[in-house]
């Protein structure tokens, strides 16, 4: 998880990579390009983004090798609804609670590498508050993470160890 322009991409498709698994990248994205108007998406719209991302979620697990790597998921979603909008659809709001049950564990890109400007971000003043907002929900719905910072290196190297701590840490490994 993570506020755009945080690595969460690079450092997914890394993971996914190192790991020879599945990779879900973020749905609303790729939706969002294709379907707004006036930068802005409607609140039924955000409920179809985070559906469909769970879909994909579900569809690649079925296939995938061990792990199954994702970029977004509901709950960042969910914050779209509230910064579009204020509140989100109960909806949207079922599924960004159940977040926290859906993933074993939540790796959170810090904002801290430089901000790539593309036409469809809001720019790096949103994206520290976007980020700011991220880390107080993880906070506030008791979802654990772990922050990755520095190079799309170290942070792929801190998630590669956590995974193999974990590992070591099962009976029949």
């Amino acid at each position: 998880m993570g506020a755009p322009s945080t690595g969460k991409t690079t450092t997914a498709t890394a993971l996914a990579e190192h790991f020879k698994t599945e990779l879900v990248l973020e749905y609303g994205r790729t939706y969002w390009e294709q379907n707004q108007i006036d930068r802005l998406l409607s609140q039924e719209q955000l409920l179809h983004i985070a559906e469909e991302q769970i879909r994909l979620e579900d569809k690649a697990l079925m296939e995938a090798n061990k792990y199954l790597f994702v970029d977004t998921n509901a709950l960042t979603t969910w914050h779209f609804a509230q910064d579009y909008y204020g509140c989100a659809l109960p909806e949207l709001d079922k599924l960004a609670d159940e977040s926290k049950e859906r993933f074993d564990l939540v790796f959170l890109c810090g904002d801290e590498i430089p901000f790539e400007d593309t036409w469809e971000r809001s720019g790096e003043v949103k994206r520290k508050a976007f980020q700011i907002f991220i880390e107080k929900e993880l906070i506030r719905r008791g979802i654990p993470y772990t922050k990755l910072t520095g190079s799309v290196e170290s942070r792929v190297q801190k998630v590669i160890d956590e995974l193999d701590h974990i590992e070591l840490g099962r009976c029949g490994s």
